[in-house]
């Protein structure tokens, strides 16, 4: 019930300086709306509600051209129900999950021309999450926006857990891609609260228009081009053995079959590669050729274009369709892909002394994507760790 007192002063505060502050543990609808009408009965229509930015029991009752010195949040009038609160985020969230199965699987089957893309562009694994970050941010910001980067952080673990059920039960993603392109997802989706953020609180009462945003990601796809580009790198990793130069030599080219408790463990196996279980060097017509086998049933060879006994062992590889069975990698990091190959790795030994070798392994690659600055990341941890566990397997054989 609104005090003669309380009446008395927003009328005065209203007609001398066009706003008025009140204290109060919480602002409700009840009171609001009983304010609303009172005011209404006054001939008084164009204001708002507005907290303090730090005294949360501070509030303004405030014209809206009125210029209040303290800093302060819009309290957004519109109280909507349930339904008008969560049906709309909910037809936006439908537009762009159906934009991202539209793109997984009715794009798929065209043919490469111009947008026609697959899910590995900026469009999918930025833009969307950065929508995403901003519709779920504009849900919680609907009552009151605040600048807050644990809400902030709540929407991006929310948006996080929403893009993996898709991937996994919609999109059919394996362990490894989810892995390495979930950090960029969740970047994307803090920075798209963040945004809506600071829009909600200095720009703009509610509106649902800000759904629309959900048929960008989907335009940007069919106009934009496609800017992914070859790029060529090199890992190098080295490990000293506690062998003879001639030993070593051996060790790398007659590997044959890798048992189980001779891989270390690594995160990379956790994260879904398969394990190395058999390697070997055999003459042929053509010249030296490396047989190299993997777990699940990967298979491929390595033709030896450089050899300089005991010093130095180089190769290039050889790929075929076989080579990676379906569901032995994820389609997105098939070596010898549309994404990432392997190019050229080489062997070097340098002799430190009789029974000391330091073995260092190269490795050349090139990538393809529109965000190969991230990609190179991963790419240079996957076959950094990757280069560790071969060079310990020879360490713990040979010593």
């Amino acid at each position: 019930m609104l005090t003669e007192e309380f009446k008395q002063k927003v009328l005065e505060d209203l007609n001398t300086q066009k706003y008025s502050v009140f204290e109060t543990k919480e602002l409700t609808a009840t009171f609001k709306a009983e304010v609303r009408a009172w005011l209404k009965s006054e001939g008084i229509y164009l204001f708002d509600f507005y907290r303090h930015r730090r005294n949360k029991t501070r509030y303004f009752i405030a014209f809206q051209e009125a210029e209040i010195p303290e800093k302060r949040f819009r309290i957004y009038s519109e109280n909507q129900n349930f339904i008008g609160k969560f049906l709309p985020f909910a037809c936006a969230m439908l537009i762009l999950l159906l934009t991202v199965i539209l793109m997984q699987y009715g794009f798929s089957s065209l043919p490469e021309r111009g947008a026609i893309r697959s899910l590995m562009n900026a469009s999918v694994i930025i833009l969307i999450p950065f929508f995403i970050g901003m519709l779920l941010e504009y849900l919680a910001s609907l009552n009151e926006p605040n600048l807050s980067f644990w809400r902030a952080s709540l929407g991006a673990v929310v948006g996080t857990l929403l893009i993996l059920v898709v991937s996994i039960f919609v999109l059919r993603e394996g362990v490894i891609c989810l892995v390495m392109l979930g950090p960029l997802a969740f970047a994307a989706l803090f920075a798209g609260c963040g945004v809506m953020q600071l829009i909600c609180a200095y720009f703009w009462k509610p509106s649902n228009k800000i759904y629309s945003l959900s048929i960008l990601p989907l335009l940007l796809y069919l106009v934009l081009p496609d800017f992914s580009k070859h790029e060529y790198g090199q890992t190098q990793r080295e490990m000293i053995i506690h062998a003879s130069p001639e030993q070593v030599f051996k060790a790398i080219n007659q590997i044959g079959p890798i048992h189980a408790d001779e891989v270390p463990n690594n995160f990379i196996f956790k994260m879904g590669f398969p394990k190395p279980i058999f390697g070997m060097t055999e003459q042929r017509a053509e010249g030296l050729v490396r047989t190299i086998q993997w777990e699940r049933g990967v298979q491929f060879e390595e033709r030896v274009k450089a050899i300089h006994p005991p010093y130095l062992l180089s190769w290039d590889y050889q790929f075929n369709p076989n080579s990676f069975p379906k569901g032995s990698l994820d389609d997105h990091v098939e070596v010898g892909g549309q994404y990432f190959d392997l190019l050229k790795t080489d062997y070097q030994l340098a002799k430190i002394d009789a029974q000391t070798t330091k073995l260092v392994l190269t490795i050349d690659y090139r990538v393809s994507t529109e965000f190969n600055w991230y990609s190179k990341l991963w790419i240079h941890y996957i076959l950094g760790e990757f280069s560790d566990v071969v060079m310990t397997i020879h360490k713990n054989r040979l010593e």
